[in-house]
């Protein structure tokens, strides 16, 4: 689809050009303040395979191609042992003005911590995730709810739950918490772990989160028949299954009046033009050039654009990145201590967090050519299916 580019773009990287890295790439490259000018990984037939779709040149190594090529946006879509290196390593280079990684952004405390802290001595604006918090929806519910809409917000609840995966998956949840909580600190969690606590790998959790402006979250493990994140006001209430976001209040008669003598049944539907609609419109479909549709990745291009542009933080930054991981690692040390409360920021930042195991190393590595390979063709119909032993 023939895209009409503004006067000036910004010039994107890809480093890591495998299943996630093509899916980027195909919005970079579709949007129209960005244009993808080179690709790097260090598998030959991978790195082909993706010049060949977007028609540039091709690097194995990543310090080439920032040396070589005018790169505005590095964009690292990598495993999670290699993210953190990478991501500041690309601080290294002049003309890197912001950086893309994925979720989550890496296993420790200390390599979250220090890939923020390069971004920010360089002031690069620096985005972790193709997350949940970049689709617009949710700021402008978030922008109604700041509004007074549905009163003063008192708790949230994930309902949806962390499954086996709370640095994974699970942050998806974590960060629209942070967001509805006006991203406060955290003063402290209580929580538990699916498995073995003492553990260090990802198991998902379920717990409690204080956060230090009184809001209270409460987060179960397993999903549910209501399912997704619902925000609790004094005068109505915000849910999202995920696909949808509807809101409620008490009618205006009645507001002045507590939510308990009034009781929600009385209430009245808020509407606007971005509640209850599909907040993936297309997703699962392929476009007219046979590539498959991420719209939420769209907005999380726009959101580092947008960072870009009006020099703000992404919507969904390194640091909720990291902050999100810090929320973890504490549930997990809490079950640890005898489910007592544990207190944020943790002091030891050696504590890790290790991710499945196709979040934290290469997926073609650990499943084998053939089954890689047949799980990714559907990014782009124009890829050929490898043949059987080839």
């Amino acid at each position: 689809m023939p895209v009409e580019k503004r006067k000036e773009t910004y010039r994107v990287g890809m480093i890591g050009c495998g299943g996630k890295g093509t899916g980027h790439a195909r919005t970079y490259q579709t949007h129209p303040a960005t244009e993808v000018v080179a690709g790097c990984d260090p598998d030959p037939e991978q790195l082909e395979r993706f010049c060949r779709a977007f028609k540039v040149p091709g690097y194995t190594n990543y310090e080439e191609m920032l040396r070589k090529e005018r790169i505005d946006i590095a964009a690292p879509i990598l495993p999670v042992s290699a993210n953190p290196d990478v991501v500041v390593g690309c601080t290294r280079f002049p003309s890197v003005k912001g950086i893309q990684s994925e979720k989550p952004l890496a296993a420790s405390l200390a390599d979250a911590d220090r890939m923020v802290q390069a971004c920010r001595d360089r002031g690069i604006k620096f985005a972790a995730g193709d997350m949940d918090r970049n689709i617009h929806n949710y700021w402008d519910a978030k922008k109604l709810i700041d509004e007074g809409a549905i009163g003063e917000v008192k708790s949230i609840h994930i309902l949806y739950g962390s499954g086996l995966e709370i640095s994974g998956g699970g942050c998806q949840f974590l960060s629209l918490a942070r967001l509805f909580a006006s991203d406060a600190d955290v003063d402290w969690v209580i929580g538990w772990m699916a498995k073995d606590p003492w553990s260090d790998y990802d198991q998902g959790a379920a717990g409690y989160i204080r956060f230090a402006n009184g809001i209270e979250c409460f987060m179960t493990r397993t999903a549910n028949p209501k399912n997704g994140v619902e925000v609790l006001g004094t005068q109505g209430a915000l849910h999202s299954d995920i696909y949808r976001i509807q809101m409620w209040r008490l009618p205006a008669e009645r507001r002045g009046e507590s939510v308990a003598a009034v009781g929600m049944a009385n209430r009245e539907k808020i509407t606007a033009g971005f509640l209850d609609v599909n907040i993936w419109p297309r997703a699962g479909e392929h476009d007219e050039e046979g590539w498959a549709i991420y719209p939420r990745n769209y907005n999380t291009v726009q959101s580092l654009v947008d960072a870009l542009d009006k020099n703000i933080e992404p919507r969904s930054s390194g640091d909720n990145g990291r902050k999100v991981l810090e929320i973890g690692i504490g549930l997990r040390e809490s079950h640890r201590s005898g489910m007592t409360p544990v207190h944020l920021p943790l002091s030891d930042r050696s504590l890790r967090m290790m991710p499945y195991w196709d979040r934290m190393y290469a997926r073609k590595e650990q499943m084998g050519r053939e089954r890689y390979y047949k799980g990714i063709n559907y990014q782009w119909k124009g890829f050929e299916q490898p043949a059987v032993g080839s």
